[in-house]
């Protein structure tokens, strides 16, 4: 089991939540158990109010359901996203 623990902010301007939004799915598609878990800035990617920016190329939010909706478990960090 590989456990991916988010802790950026998702349009940080990186390309950290990026990589690692495709290396699950990489991952889970080749049948690999995988958890996802958000804590700190990153519960941002599980808000609804939470929209790409226009400068940026890939929907970190969508990315992100489309796991979650593919069957991969996700927890967030229940006081962060107080």
């Amino acid at each position: 089991m590989t456990l991916f623990v988010f802790n950026h902010q998702p349009y940080d301007g990186s390309d950290a939540t990026w990589n690692a939004l495709r290396l699950a799915k990489s991952l889970h598609q080749k049948g690999e158990n995988i958890k996802i878990f958000l804590m700190s800035d990153s519960v941002d990617m599980a808000r609804d109010a939470t929209k790409k920016p226009d400068y940026y190329e890939y929907d970190l939010v969508q990315m992100l359901k489309e796991l979650y909706e593919a069957g991969v478990p996700l927890s967030v960090c229940g006081t962060c996203m107080t």
